[in-house]
């Protein structure tokens, strides 16, 4: 079984219409920051998770609520031209949609199906106002309030409390609201949350009942820890006969007669006991050490516990238990499986997490949320890979592939797959894109970007992508299909080549106005165009000093032949044209000087590029 289909409404930064998403029973969602990964999966919890926190943010606050929703709610509260009853009070729902049940959890959910065919369950979590509750009375009485305190002439807008107090959470099953959802078989499908700031250390360690090591614990039959319990009872015997320990107790029970009032003939006996032989009480004494030479989860390095933490959640939770147990379905949701890792074994978790979950068959749904490269670069694009962004100012979701057909286009998920590095997977948390043919504008642009508009390409969320040659279309499908971002391409239009009619032939296939731009050199390369525009005066001095750094002899010997006349553009390319990378490893050095940028011209093609990315 998995969440097949996801809706949120009105539940924090997802407002109304409600955000929408399709989930697989392994999901990775990638985005920047508050576009609402973390939401996402909080909105989740709302519905299956048995943590007693959880429990208890059930009941929302006004915080939990979309602003927006809220403020426009108000808004036809305070419009008198609104009849009463036509005022909608905002509701959040978080509806889950589940699919693929084996017979097992078919009958936990019986009682949930929404389609005719009995093929899926649905579970709504909602926060609405009580059945009962005057709602006309309320938009009324504050109506009231504002005549009133418009006639005693204050002016708006005037403030509203929002009826928080009076809003009631329910969980019920398939389309029928009434349909309450019985707590005994929703627990029996549970969630385990490890948010971003867990504390792996702490969870490892089974001294409390809502640890994560002692809820794997005591999840087994207590009966399997007799052998211990006997163990613990023969210590205690012998703690109890222990010399130095018997003349200890028998001098602290001197003692307490002399300072303590005593009513019985044992009142102030003392015993010394090593541990309760109660399963629940001597499971909370175990500790998990790690490594060769073993060493305690205390003096464990942040990333290693990170990946215990994580290994125990997956190995132990993920399938049902043997013979039984009373969970059917677990949602296992990471926030950041990245934390405290380095690259190597990001790289590592990222390659075997998939299988994992695989391995638990329908007992398991796995949930990511990450912002790190390196494991977006390893993630299957065909499968599991969405992208989270902002939309207008509302959450977006779009999963890699969406609008490529994987049968048509194999040539494109290949190509994907393969040059979609750690570094170039550094597009799937950007706002907008620039797309290049190599290493020289990739170094150069950014400083053009940054003098033309006074902020650097990060400042604005923007990546440059180097795409090695000329293979702009696969990336582009991406941006089509629904990727929610600007993309710019600035490409050579190889004039009096073979290939002269690419860039045009690109131009005309992928051009969409407020969403990719196509931006082709007047001349026919990046290079030829820049010595175009900076023949004379200070942008003929920047690159021959350029010139002079990565051929020092004969940028010497160039410059002395140029003398006072501008520079001719073919043969300039012709020094620097098997050295283009480090000419522009050169020319970006000179460039970051900023008087020295002011005194260079960026060709027209890639000025124009920069206002569409505004």
């Amino acid at each position: 079984m998995y969440i097949k289909h996801l809706l949120i409404k009105n539940y924090r930064n997802f407002g109304d219409p409600p955000f929408e998403v399709e989930l697989k029973p392994f999901t990775v969602v990638l985005g920047e920051n508050n576009v609402g990964k973390t939401n996402l999966l909080n909105a989740l919890g709302l519905i299956f998770s048995q943590e007693i926190m959880i429990f208890r943010k059930r009941v929302l606050e006004i915080d939990d609520i979309n602003y927006a929703s809220v403020e426009a709610f108000k808004d036809k509260v305070r419009n008198f031209e609104i009849p009463p009853d036509e005022v909608e009070f905002p509701i959040v729902s978080v509806e889950v949609t589940l699919a693929e049940m084996d017979d097992d959890q078919e009958a936990i959910v019986g009682d949930w199906f929404s389609n005719k065919e009995i093929t899926e369950a649905k579970i709504t979590y909602q926060f609405a106002p009580t059945a009962n509750y005057d709602r006309v009375g309320w938009i009324e009485k504050q109506r009231e309030i504002i005549k009133q305190k418009t006639e005693a002439g204050e002016t708006g807008p005037f403030f509203i409390d929002f009826p928080i107090g009076d809003y009631r959470y329910s969980i019920f099953g398939g389309n029928d609201p009434s349909n309450e959802c019985n707590m005994y078989f929703l627990k029996m499908l549970k969630m385990e949350f490890l948010d971003a700031l867990r504390d792996a250390q702490k969870e490892l360690i089974a001294s409390g009942e809502y640890r994560l090591l002692y809820r794997i614990l005591i999840q087994k039959d207590k009966e399997k820890y007799d052998d211990i319990k006997t163990v613990l009872k023969n210590l205690d015997d012998v703690v109890n006969k222990n010399p130095n320990l018997k003349s200890i107790k028998d001098d602290v029970e001197n003692l307490l007669d002399k300072v303590s009032l005593q009513s019985g003939v044992s009142d102030n006996a003392i015993d010394f006991i090593f541990s309760s032989p109660e399963a629940n009480e001597l499971l909370k004494k175990i500790s998990m050490i790690y490594g060769a030479p073993p060493i305690s989860v205390e003096r464990n390095g942040l990333g290693r516990n990170n990946l215990l933490y994580i290994s125990l959640i997956l190995s132990h939770l993920s399938a049902r238990e043997v013979g039984g147990g009373d969970t059917f379905f677990r949602l296992i949701a990471i926030e950041e499986p990245e934390a405290h890792l380095h690259p190597h074994l990001q790289d590592h978790l990222a390659e075997n997490i998939e299988s994992i979950q695989k391995s638990s068959g329908k007992a398991m749904q796995l949930l990511l949320t990450t912002h790190s490269t390196n494991i977006a670069a390893k993630m299957s694009l065909s499968s599991s890979v969405i992208i989270f962004n902002d939309h207008n100012g509302n959450p977006a979701s779009h999963y890699v592939l969406s609008g490529i057909d994987e049968e048509k286009e194999k040539n494109t998920i290949h190509y994907l797959s393969k040059y979609i590095d750690a570094t170039k997977s550094r597009m799937f948390f950007a706002r907008k894109l620039i797309l290049v043919e190599g290493i020289a504008e990739q170094l150069l642009i950014p400083l053009f970007y940054k003098d033309d508009s006074d902020r650097t390409l990060e400042k604005v969320g923007c990546n440059i992508i180097n795409v090695s040659g000329v293979a702009f279309s696969h990336f582009l499908k991406i941006i089509r299909s629904g990727f929610f971002i600007k993309g710019l391409v600035l490409t050579d239009s190889d004039i009096g080549g073979k290939t002269e009619e690419r860039a045009t032939d690109l131009k005309t296939e992928y051009e969409q106005d407020g969403l990719i731009r196509i931006e082709i050199s007047e001349d026919s390369t990046f290079e030829k165009d820049l010595i175009a525009a900076n023949r004379n005066g200070k942008g003929k001095e920047i690159l021959l000093n350029a010139l002079k750094d990565t051929k020092p002899k004969r940028g010497l010997e160039y410059e002395k032949g140029v003398g006072d006349d501008g520079i001719d553009t073919e043969v300039f390319f012709s020094e620097i044209e098997n050295y283009k990378s480090e000419f522009a490893f050169n020319l970006a050095s000179q460039l970051k000087e900023k008087s020295n940028r002011e005194g260079f011209t960026v060709p027209t093609y890639i000025q124009n590029g920069f206002k569409f990315l505004e």
